[in-house]
């Protein structure tokens, strides 16, 4: 019952995706053009993000450490 289950369900998937990639043909170009901007903005907001994250990270660290030697004082 379980491997029925399965092969129904990759079934589904499969179509699915076959679906998609159909649909994803017929775009036009102005549609792949704007989807192309979008992915580019994301990529430039995580390359953006990176040095923050990184920065809170590292002082948060240090933060830390200097509670932890500051109540031994």
């Amino acid at each position: 019952m379980k491997n029925a289950k399965t092969m129904v369900g990759a079934s589904v998937l499969g179509a699915v995706s076959m679906m998609a990639m159909s649909a994803h043909a017929a775009l036009p170009t102005e549609a792949t053009a704007a989807m192309t901007a979008i992915g580019t903005g994301v990529t430039d907001a995580e390359s953006a993000a990176w040095p923050i994250i990184g920065a809170a990270l590292t002082a948060g660290i240090v933060i830390k450490l200097v509670k932890r030697f500051a109540n031994k004082v």
